[in-house]
């Protein structure tokens, strides 16, 4: 169970703040990868409150594929798990020491506080195992996608819980992102996920 405000250690899959956003949870989901209405029930927005170091992530491509691999997602499991991983094409193609300087120059491109922080939604709807690939994670927009290791799962603060009826809450406030709710509610959102 998450609560508002606590920082907890999470590994898995990340983009950057600006492809979540305070945005609808549909627009949320193409960003991300997400089949129409995985968000539907509400989501959590959570904030890496540490820095990353090489040894921490590997890089997953974009969300335009899903799972870090290449290609689009598959129709079954077994065809999914068979792309190849970016994390391996890319230490393929330029070795161990280009890799972890590509990981060291894209470090120093993204900061620990404004619109391109490392963020990560969780669902409330957990991933399920009965459906295919491409309908449970179809194509995304393109934003940034790195993958924190299970080995090295980093501090991340649980900053923001949309419910299924587009009510934000964070620590210290709640406003509606529904659609047609003041503009001025999604500048608070955007501000306090920036600088939290």
């Amino acid at each position: 169970m998450l609560t508002l405000g606590q920082q907890s250690r999470f590994s898995g899959d990340v983009t950057t703040l600006n492809w979540i956003g305070p945005r609808p949870a549909a627009e949320v989901e193409r960003n991300l990868g997400y089949a129409p209405g995985r968000l539907a029930m509400g989501y959590w927005i959570i904030l890496l409150k540490e820095p990353l170091k090489p040894d921490d992530f590997e890089f997953g491509g974009t969300t335009l594929r899903s799972g870090g691999r290449a290609g689009l997602p598959a129709r079954t499991k077994a065809a999914d798990e068979a792309r190849i991983r970016v994390h391996k094409d890319v230490l393929d193609n330029y070795g161990l020491g280009g890799y972890r300087e590509m990981q060291e120059r894209a470090l120093r491109s993204v900061p620990m506080i404004g619109e391109r922080r490392i963020a990560k939604v969780l669902p409330v709807t957990r991933h399920d195992e009965n459906m295919t690939p491409a309908d449970q994670y179809p194509m995304g927009g393109g934003g940034l996608q790195w993958t924190i290791k299970k080995s090295h799962p980093r501090l991340f603060l649980v900053a923001l819980e949309v419910d299924r009826d587009g009510m934000a809450r964070a620590p210290t406030f709640s406003v509606s992102l529904r659609i047609g709710a003041p503009y001025e509610n999604r500048v608070k959102v955007k501000q306090y996920l920036e600088t939290a």
